[in-house]
């Protein structure tokens, strides 16, 4: 019956235009065209297909036609970013959110999902990406994003509507950039990148990335980067950081609602670095 039905003119047509959009990563008309695709055969297959048009999706992704581009940091490091449609035959119940972190020798892969994707499913759509985002035909091949400049945090948050917290305790030999940088990525979410620079010595530093994550409904994302987990740490207020490593870096990550807040230390000494993280007030996050 699936040989059959891959063979109609209908299923062609639309594979062909899926072709196109996964090609142009055009999400809305990838959207389109699975549920076309949905309409014409049985709820197992409908899934099927559309994880292997997923695949391609990651591979395009890799080559520039993603979220994260120009070496721009979400985590403190390179990140590839793609959001994919599973079974859009299934129709789930409001409020479901699942986030799956799989924390590999070499990455840490990220499944944020709204649809009911199991563990087991979650940690074969890891696999993949991060097989892909090793793969060498994929890389060396980023394109520049488009960034907003801004000069002062309340610029910001009067302009995109985000609320920007920073550490209260920020080392002495520490100052602001005054570029604020703000990239947009897929769903108008918007990643804000704040950096200071120690005055005193060059190998010291400390970014503040805060990167909102709102998806749409029935919708899957996939984060992959080259941080690998070092260990937990939880402030006094009871927040809790996944520590990575990448390179010379440490981040300290927190994912608050719809918020990932990443504190990126180059340089800086283990009570430094604790002081500048239970500084951080998040509550104003908390909805």
């Amino acid at each position: 019956m699936k040989e059959n039905l891959k063979k109609t003119p209908e299923f062609q047509t639309i594979n062909s235009k899926l072709d196109e959009a996964i090609d142009q990563m055009d999400i809305s008309e990838v959207e389109r065209q699975l549920e076309k695709l949905s309409e014409v055969k049985p709820l197992p297959y409908a899934i099927e297909d559309s994880k292997i048009f997923a695949k391609r999706i990651i591979k395009q992704n890799k080559k520039g036609q993603g979220c994260m581009r120009k070496n721009i940091k979400k985590s403190g490091i390179v990140a590839a970013c793609l959001m994919l449609t599973i079974g859009v035959t299934a129709v789930y119940g409001t409020g479901i959110f699942k986030n799956f972190k799989f924390y590999n020798q070499k990455t840490t892969v990220e499944i944020r999902s709204n649809q009911d994707i199991s563990e087991e499913e979650a940690n074969r759509l890891a696999k993949e990406a991060e097989k892909d985002y090793d793969s060498p035909s994929t890389q060396g091949t980023t394109e520049e994003a488009e960034l907003r400049t801004f000069s002062s945090i309340k610029e910001v948050e009067e302009t995109i509507g985000i609320k920007v917290i920073l550490p209260l305790y920020i080392p002495k030999d520490f100052q602001m950039e005054k570029d604020i940088m703000v990239q947009n990525s897929f769903n108008n979410n918007h990643n804000i990148y704040i950096s200071y620079k120690s005055n005193a010595k060059n190998n010291r530093s400390l970014d503040v990335t805060i990167a909102t994550q709102d998806q749409p409904e029935d919708s899957t994302v996939v984060t992959v980067t080259d941080a690998v987990r070092k260990g937990q740490y939880t402030t006094p207020y009871g927040t809790k950081y996944t520590i990575l490593k990448e390179e010379e870096g440490i981040i300290a990550t927190t994912d608050i609602n719809n918020i990932s807040y990443n504190l990126i230390f180059t340089g800086v000494n283990k009570e430094e670095m604790h002081r500048v993280i239970n500084s951080a007030d998040l509550r104003g996050y908390i909805k």
